[in-house]
């Protein structure tokens, strides 16, 4: 296998949190190499990551999007720019990067968004301009991110981005993950419709203590 074909079925997972770690899952089971990039490669958080993906490894932020055709911001709002300027926009040129952040203040006793008149997602792109940028997974528990298996019905994932391409890719690795087809809202400008979807969720949960929804959209075009 050359050395291209071995980059097409790499993914760079940036975070090892819980979102990373539930998409890292989903993707070795499409038989993708998964790559966490962190800060610390011997940390207990890391070795919690790659016990829960075996087969994984974990590498800097910049070797992960180096080595990996795919990329993953798993990183809270609060260390994305950071994260990005840490792994090396130049390391992503040509890459498709899904966003799957929110940008959340929590400095109150309810989050709130943290900017008006933008969002992450073009935050995002703007930083990454010869990247592929996908708003997607942002408006569901990371336990529902891969399989998604609700009592009473069946969740939607919304999506956003510039690159038409990219956003088809997203959509094959979302059917791999048990999703129906996915709802395209536009260009990555309409991530400011998903990051209020997902504040609308985040809303829910707190009025209501309980973080298993999602949303569903009904009567759709077919």
């Amino acid at each position: 296998m050359s050395t291209t074909s071995q980059a097409r079925k790499t993914v760079a997972i940036l975070g090892n949190g819980v979102v990373g770690t539930a998409l890292a899952g989903g993707f070795a089971e499409l038989g993708y190499q998964v790559i966490f990039g962190t800060r610390d490669v011997t940390s207990e958080k890391t070795r919690a990551a790659l016990e829960a993906v075996p087969g994984s490894r974990a590498a800097s932020f910049a070797e992960a999007a180096a080595a990996a055709e795919v990329a993953v911001l798993a990183i809270p709002w609060s260390g994305l720019e950071a994260a990005i300027f840490t792994a090396g926009p130049d390391n992503l040129v040509g890459k498709l990067v899904i966003d799957p952040s929110n940008p959340l203040d929590f400095s109150g006793e309810v989050p709130t968004l943290a900017i008006a008149d933008d969002s992450a997602g073009e935050l995002v792109q703007r930083l990454l301009p010869r990247s592929q940028v996908v708003k997607a997974f942002n408006t569901v528990t990371a336990a529902h991110m891969v399989h998604p298996r609700l009592p009473d019905g069946t969740p939607d994932m919304f999506i956003a981005g510039n690159d038409a391409a990219a956003k088809q890719r997203v959509a094959e690795l979302l059917a791999g993950f048990g999703w129906r087809a996915p709802i395209d809202v536009g260009a990555i400008g309409a991530s400011r419709l998903l990051e209020a979807m997902a504040m609308l969720w985040v809303t829910y949960g707190f009025r209501n203590d309980h973080w298993t929804h999602a949303f569903s959209l009904l009567g759709q075009k077919r």
